[in-house]
């Protein structure tokens, strides 16, 4: 068999405190773990809401090759015309046709293996979006051939929707692997078609709060019932991250492990 193909799969990446933590860490992850290509949930990077180029650069800086996104897609309106310019960006492929921007892209590891990276968004629990199913069937029929792995981001809120895509794409991609939630789940397997598969990978950014945003403002709306403008906590973050090697030659997932590298203090 050929040397595995490594990606290492970053869940949302919430504020300065998730942005904090990668610039500190993912230099060294990438190194020490010998990753090839990095994807990331970029919905959350500009302070919980969207997405900016800014912020994005960070990212793009320190080794991230493809940033997905979710619900907060177009939470900073400049991102409508943003996506449009650089095909680093997806967005779920199950949006409105009107939508701009794409919903997979085919990407270059560092070692020249094609890599496609497929974004979509679930209906349960979430807005009216068209079906994932659906939309993720269209792709692989106009995936190449040549493509040495696809993995696929589902963004998406109950355990049930994402299992379910888990093993309707079981033998067809590389991973698939849950978004939206901030919390990690420890339940990363490969099916028997040698898709890896794991229900969410985890926020990066601070646990000392609510899913990344000041536990007061949370706790509030919570209690009360009134409105209240959610911030992001700005340190101590976390990386949770999952890596996954693939086989370049079938697509398949050899192997798959979790990584959390918590704050110092």
């Amino acid at each position: 068999m050929s040397e595995p193909l490594n990606i290492l799969i970053i869940g949302d990446v919430l504020g300065k405190a998730g942005r904090r933590a990668l610039r500190d860490h993912l230099p060294h992850l990438i190194d020490e773990h010998q990753i090839d290509f990095c994807v990331a949930n970029g919905e959350n990077l500009a302070a919980g809401f969207g997405t900016t180029l800014k912020t994005a650069d960070e990212l793009f800086s320190i080794g991230v090759d493809v940033l997905t996104n979710g619900n907060h897609c177009w939470d900073q309106k400049s991102f409508l015309k943003d996506i449009e310019e650089d095909d680093r960006f997806v967005r779920p492929a199950n949006f409105s046709a009107h939508a701009p921007g794409s919903g997979w892209t085919i990407q270059e590891s560092r070692m020249g293996h094609k890599v496609a990276v497929i974004n979509l968004i679930g209906q349960v629990f979430m807005n009216t979006w068209d079906c994932p199913f659906a939309a993720v069937d269209k792709i692989m029929l106009e995936m190449p051939d040549d493509v040495q792995a696809i993995v696929v981001d589902l963004h998406a809120e109950t355990t049930s929707e994402k299992m379910g895509m888990g093993w309707h794409l079981d033998g067809r991609v590389s991973m698939v692997y849950g978004t939206h939630t901030h919390v990690p789940t420890c339940d990363e397997v490969i099916h028997s078609g040698g898709t890896a598969y794991q229900t969410d990978i985890g926020m990066t950014g601070s646990y000392n709060s609510i899913i990344g945003m000041k536990k007061e403002g949370a706790l509030h709306r919570m209690v009360t019932r009134l409105p209240q403008r959610f911030e992001a906590v700005e340190r101590g973050g976390t990386i949770f991250a999952t890596k996954v090697s693939i086989n370049p030659q079938n697509r398949q997932a050899t192997d798959i492990q979790r990584i959390c590298i918590r704050p110092s203090s």
